[in-house]
């Protein structure tokens, strides 16, 4: 276990390099990169960091089934990274936001496990061309933050993410909700803006406007959309890698 001081892991312009079953505790960032492009970062724990894993300025990094508890702020951070992968990876019992992504594009964030968070995920509108699916959202206290004016379709191929407080019929058992979903709406992106308007969020005018926009998509502001939510959880985060793991081992 690597406990103390600032970084667990600080690399800067270090390419290609891997780090692999590290454990992280008492630190400020467990792994902190920078300008470092073609990482492999596998297998690794933070526990009761500032932060997790933050990846920075870098690209084609790939981040597989590390678990981030009890963090402060972040568990991942993905600022200014492109052409990488998120893939297998936990946060339980999550602090601020479980991912942050801020200006990075062109990434897949494929079967991850994001629970116990302020904010499940928070995606900047400078961010294009990301693949987020398959991923599970688990009692965070907001699932998503977004404050773009564009629609942002969370699902590929007919299949989306898991989010707990989804509520839907899944009528032909496929595993694929019968109704999309929208995590966010117009007074969401008023509390975000001004934040003494929480005041009002029980009051009568607030629940017609929520109710109105539900049925009426058409008055969204924009957002993200998952039109092909998962029924369930499984698969995700370190059980999707297990799951896996069994299967081969079995034949």
């Amino acid at each position: 276990v690597i406990s103390g001081g600032s970084d667990g892991i600080f690399i800067t312009s270090a390419n290609n390099a891997e780090y692999r079953g590290n454990s992280f505790q008492d630190v400020r960032f467990a792994i902190h990169s920078m300008y470092s492009n073609g990482l492999t970062v596998v297998g690794n724990q933070s526990m009761g960091n500032e932060l997790g894993f933050a990846f920075m300025y870098s690209h084609h990094v790939t981040v597989e089934r590390n678990v981030s508890e009890n963090d402060r702020t972040h568990g991942f951070f993905l600022n200014f990274v492109n052409y990488s992968s998120l893939v297998g990876n936990e946060v339980r019992a999550g602090g601020e936001k479980c991912l942050f992504v801020y200006n990075a594009n062109k990434n897949e964030v494929l079967e991850n496990r994001f629970e116990g968070c302020d904010i499940g995920i928070h995606f900047t509108a400078g961010s294009e061309g990301n693949e987020i699916i398959g991923n599970a959202f688990v009692g965070n206290r907001n699932q998503v933050k977004y404050v773009g004016s564009r629609w942002l379709e969370w699902s590929v191929d007919g299949q989306g993410n898991y989010w707990s407080d989804q509520v839907a019929f899944d009528i032909n058992g496929d595993g694929i909700a019968d109704s999309s979903y929208r995590p966010n709406d117009l007074i969401d992106r008023i509390a975000w803006s001004q934040p003494m308007s929480k005041l009002l969020m029980g009051s009568p005018a607030v629940q017609l406007i929520r109710w109105s926009q539900s049925r009426f998509p058409g008055l969204m502001p924009g957002g993200v959309i998952d039109s092909h939510p998962l029924m369930n959880s499984e698969g995700t985060g370190l059980r999707s890698q297990l799951e896996q793991n069994e299967i081969q081992h079995v034949r």
